[in-house]
């Protein structure tokens, strides 16, 4: 590890604090004890000193994900976003089409009270989850398409998964 000069005129063979954090693209990490590029760090608004590579050793993503989770409607968010990644890749269609932003506000056309007890499941399961291959189904409705689709009976899938989206 380099040592750096303090302000006051000292060396005491860290690194000070005054010191820039990112000189020529470069950071110190905690876990490598060495300068790295400024690339190999997770990318967010206050400099992190711990790469990706250690930044679970040093606590920052599970803080953050707590975090991230103490807020309900973001749980929610995450939780829906979660069920319809999961489907896609049980559907073998990943990336779904996608964002959490776009399937809440679908997910809030028919739950207008945010219960959270409706997912989003696809039309064509052959198609990647879009806006205009979703269905919004309750997580009872859901289980039940699962079975189906675990049967590999498609077209009864697919016959209930029209019937649902007809009742709204």
């Amino acid at each position: 590890m380099a040592c750096f000069v303090c302000n006051d005129g000292t060396d005491d063979a860290t690194l000070c604090n005054r010191h820039e954090p990112a000189k020529n693209g470069l950071r110190c990490c905690r876990g490598c004890d060495d300068f790295v590029a400024l690339d190999l760090f997770p990318r967010g608004d206050r400099p992190g000193y711990a790469c990706r590579k250690h930044v679970h050793v040093y606590g920052g993503g599970r803080v953050i994900k707590r975090k991230r989770m103490s807020d309900p409607v973001k749980k929610r968010r995450t939780w829906q976003w979660k069920m319809c990644y999961d489907d896609g890749k049980k559907f073998k269609q990943i990336p779904i089409g996608m964002c959490q932003k776009e399937i809440e506000s679908e997910i809030n056309k028919v739950d207008k009270q945010g219960t959270g007890k409706y997912v989003m499941m696809p039309i064509d399961i052959t198609k990647p989850i879009t806006i205009g291959n979703s269905v919004v189904v309750t997580l009872e409705e859901r289980k039940a398409l699962m079975k189906l689709v675990n049967k590999k009976n498609i077209q009864e899938y697919t016959r209930t998964v029209v019937t649902i989206q007809s009742s709204y």
